[in-house]
């Protein structure tokens, strides 16, 4: 094989190797629990998806606590456009 071969498939294995990373992001889910709401000892969480959690983490939407994330607004509300915090 030659030089332009191999890299013409490093390239194609490269795109698809990243193809797989994005697919890989757009299905995982996170669990955030409610900052105040813990009843009976269980604590109540929501599920959200990874480009959700990219948002909510910009906008200081979301802390680590005790290797869990706990939101820091109610979730239930109906949210429009985020106003920036600073």
């Amino acid at each position: 094989m030659n030089r332009a071969r191999l890299e013409q498939i490093a390239g194609w294995t490269v795109l698809a190797g990243a193809l797989v990373l994005i697919v890989l992001g757009l299905a995982r889910t996170h669990k955030v629990y409610a900052a105040d709401s813990e009843e009976f000892g269980i604590l109540v969480f929501e599920r959200i998806p990874d480009r959700q959690l990219v948002v909510d983490a910009t906008f200081s939407g979301v802390l680590r606590r005790d290797g869990r994330l706990f939101s820091t607004y109610d979730r239930s509300e109906i949210r429009g456009k985020q106003t920036c915090p600073t």
